[in-house]
């Protein structure tokens, strides 16, 4: 027996060393058990503790509840003729319950292999050099390494991430996976052996039905310290950061091959894992118990979800006599918030990890889906719809429970079958001028001067500024020296020879023709307005002593009288824009989300396009767009598009301090009709088995 104090209420942990299993008791139930003999019933201590007033009293429901938990443990004896068959027959019982818990919880079935205890022993001088504090430098020195290394290197790592899950590296994946989580395991059992725990379970867990080792490190709700009970917890994800961090330098500084792909699969699987599942309290996993520890609140999952059971009963079915698990306001928020949101986590997780792997591993992930709705939709409805329809616990309220249980799931129901709510969905775009040119250099050259500063109004065929070739200029010179060598050829050919006029005339012809090509050339050299607007152009005077060539564009020239939002939208929703005219379209620029800009007209342009109008838009500029990482200017995209052009209204006051810049990103937000919330979700179900899996 060892003492603890969670939350300054002393408890009491009781280890029984054969099959070195650990129970936890509060004192007031401590008080009743340590009373209790072979001579003497449950009554008898029951009454004499009632009598004498000693100790925290527990009430009868909970005695009866904690000698049934007892006896299941194996923790319980009594005095019989037949108790070896009731102890057998216990036993049988207890390995039908883990059997059964372990088809219920199938995603995180463990399967005990061997003794570690051991081979622990003989490593008890590797453990002390690593749990020491010249380790923990070196530790922290290896991350902030690794750190930086990570940050320079983001995007090679994010680009290598595509191909992690291909058939051809699913294989390396696991291997890496197993040396790490073994690791990882080790972690946990050498912190228990250096504060004088034991670890008796090495076994096998089929995590997401994938087989990886787990410890059994129980023994550490033994130590008195929280510290030492959160290192515990901490331990095997201190293992995986520095393992993640000595394969995060390496994959940064080897230049390719296996190794390379090892060290990566390592990066991934030390650290996207850990932060999912291990840090993560909200699954039942490392983050979990430093939590409980931290709170002072043990059996967190379990109170949880007797909370949440608790507010049902005593507020929804008005069960008077129904058992608060929480003492105080605080305990009462945190286990109504942590029942829910692990509840939910827990969906979203396997969802998502069982949408990552479709892709690859179709059938594999419909076995898994299958068991996902099985263990965590099917059972528990019909775990809940037994405790309210033949629950014992609701007997004198069941009349009461059964219609309101039944009002509520019709009305869950009607509301997403039959209420229309608004159905949405915006597209990202940017804000374009509805006329604009570029005003593009005519003759390569140096910028001499700029006329026009920046977003200056100007007119059409205004000067914006001066270029000068030097070279031009040399070629007009020499040109005109060729003319003037062939007029006096003419004249010469006219006095002494007339049979050669006309070939010298016809040369003079194409000396003047290029001498007036070059001086058209040299015209080019102003930059002048398209068309009458502003000068959309950033910094036009750092342009000057720039070399421009022939063809480049220095900003454009816009109309602001009216804009239009150009939207990139996926093929998925387009095909709605075509069935049904929007009942209402808004747009919301970057930065200035609380403006709603109207829109006045909405055109669908009837042709896929596999560019986008800005890089902004594209996954390279920082945008939703996935683009293909062949194109390096981040417009190409990987699958084809739409651009739908709208119109935007600019006579509302609301609108007055909106800076309308051209090629300023956005939302664009369509309204189509009303549509209940479970056709919706079927529709986008239906649209996502048809895009990836061909349904």
């Amino acid at each position: 027996m060892h003492r603890q104090t969670y939350r300054g209420v002393l408890w009491y942990v009781l280890h029984e060393q054969f099959t070195n299993q650990y129970y936890r008791l509060p004192r007031g139930a401590y008080d009743f058990v340590s009373r209790l003999s072979p001579d003497k019933t449950v009554g008898e201590v029951w009454n004499s503790m009632l009598k004498s007033g000693e100790g925290d009293m527990p009430g009868q429901g909970e005695v009866i509840e904690m000698l049934a938990q007892l006896y299941q443990a194996n923790m319980l004896m009594y005095m019989g003729v037949d108790d070896g068959a009731k102890l057998f027959e216990r036993n049988r019982k207890q390995r039908q319950k883990k059997v059964k818990s372990s088809l219920l919880n199938i995603f995180f079935l463990k399967v005990p292999v061997f003794d570690p205890d051991a081979i622990l022993n003989r490593l008890r001088w590797l453990i002390a050099c690593l749990i020491s504090k010249p380790f923990a430098v070196v530790w922290l020195l290896t991350v902030l390494v690794a750190a930086k290394y990570g940050v320079e290197n983001f995007d090679a790592l994010k680009d290598s991430a595509q191909g992690f899950l291909a058939p051809s590296n699913i294989g390396w994946v696991y291997v890496c996976t197993v040396f790490v989580k073994l690791l990882h395991e080790f972690g946990h059992a050498s912190v228990v052996k250096r504060f004088g725990g034991e670890v008796h379970t090495l076994g096998v867990m089929f995590m997401l039905l994938v087989p990886l080792p787990y410890v059994d490190a129980t023994a550490s709700w033994s130590f008195r310290k929280k510290s030492k009970r959160i290192l515990v917890g901490a331990a095997g994800m201190l293992t995986e950061f520095f393992i993640a961090s000595i394969a995060l330098i390496l994959w940064a500084n080897l230049g390719g091959g296996l190794a390379k792909s090892l060290a990566y699969n390592v990066v991934v699987m030390a650290s996207v894992s850990t932060v999912l599942f291990n840090v993560n309290p909200l699954m039942r996993f490392d983050g979990y118990y430093m939590l409980t520890d931290a709170l002072d609140m043990p059996n967190l999952q379990q109170r949880s979800v007797r909370h949440l059971k608790y507010l049902l009963e005593r507020y929804v079915f008005f069960k008077r006599d129904a058992e608060e698990v929480a003492e105080t306001w605080f305990e009462r928020f945190v286990y109504a918030v942590y029942g829910v949101s692990s509840s939910i986590y827990r969906v979203f997780l396997f969802t998502g990890f069982i949408v990552a792997i479709s892709a690859h591993y179709l059938i594999l992930s419909f076995c898994m889906g299958v068991l996902l709705c099985l263990t965590m939709v099917v059972m528990p409805v019909g775990r809940f719809i037994k405790y309210v329809f033949a629950s014992p616990a609701l007997s004198q309220v069941r009349n009461r429970a059964v219609p309101v249980t039944l009002v509520v799931l019709g009305g869950v129901f009607a509301a997403l079958f039959y209420v229309p709510v608004p159905d949405t969905f915006k597209a990202p775009g940017i804000i374009e001028a509805a006329r604009y040119e570029n005003s593009t250099v005519g003759e390569g050259g140096v910028v001499a001067k700029v006329y026009r500063g920046e977003k200056a109004l100007v007119h059409k065929d205004d000067t914006l500024m001066v270029l000068e070739n030097r070279e031009l200029d040399f070629r007009i010179e020499e040109k005109r020296a060729q003319v003037n060598e062939t007029v006096q050829t003419y004249y010469q050919a006219l006095e002494l020879a007339p049979e050669n006029m006309q070939p010298v005339e016809k040369r003079l012809g194409v000396l003047r023709q290029e001498l007036n090509d070059l001086l058209r050339d040299r015209d080019k050299l102003a930059l002048l307005a398209p068309m009458d607007g502003i000068w959309n152009v950033k910094s036009p005077d750092d342009y000057v002593g720039r070399f421009l060539q022939k063809g480049d564009s220095v900003g454009m020239v816009l109309d602001t009288a009216a804009f239009d939002f150009l939207a990139v939208v996926t093929q998925e929703e387009v095909s709605r824009l075509f069935m049904e005219n929007p009942r209402k379209v808004s747009v919301r620029l970057n930065g200035e989300a609380f403006v709603e800009i109207p829109v006045d007209s909405v055109s669908v342009i009837p042709a896929a396009s596999d560019r986008l109008p800005s890089a902004a838009l594209g996954w390279l500029g920082g945008g939703e767009i996935e683009t293909t990482a062949k194109d390096g200017s981040g417009e190409r995209t990987a699958e084809p598009v739409y651009l739908v052009r709208s119109s935007i209204r600019r006579d509302l006051a609301s609108l007055s301090g909106v800076d309308w810049a051209h090629g300023r990103s956005g939302k664009i937000r369509f309204h189509l009709t009303d549509t209940p919330l479970a056709l919706q979700g079927i529709r986008k179900a239906r649209q996502a088995l048809q895009k990836y899996y061909k349904m």
